[in-house]
């Protein structure tokens, strides 16, 4: 049940990010931030994603091209636009609309998605 669940919200992940046109990290990426409070520094993203600084980096300036989050100059301090928080809001709420009717099957509670949210 565990490995089944983890792959659902993968590919819930994977779906949703698709019809918001961005790849699967940068949806995760707007998910971390609309998470943190204000701006972050570019190792606490690569930490929170589990890549590196250069790839953390890269992915902000793929989102920041968007208009989807502000960098500071050379520090790297990265937060959310407000076009950002509202495009990140609705990626986390359609997530968790997709993963409640994927897991719904498997027996998993419908609280599932007040954890994730």
């Amino acid at each position: 049940m565990f490995l089944e669940s983890v792959r659902v919200a993968d590919r819930a992940l994977l779906d949703v990010a698709r019809t918001h046109r961005l790849r699967p990290m940068e949806a995760y990426l707007l998910l971390i931030l609309l998470d943190e409070e204000g701006a972050v520094s570019t190792a606490r993203i690569a930490a929170r994603i589990a890549a590196s600084t250069s790839q953390a980096k890269q992915l902000a300036l793929a989102l920041q091209l968007r208009g989807l989050i502000t960098r500071r100059d050379r520090t790297g301090w990265t937060e959310l636009t407000s076009e950002g928080r509202q495009e990140a809001s609705e990626l986390s709420a359609e997530v968790v609309e997709v993963l409640q009717q994927r897991l719904s099957p498997l027996g998993a509670p419908k609280a599932f998605g007040a954890v994730i949210a």
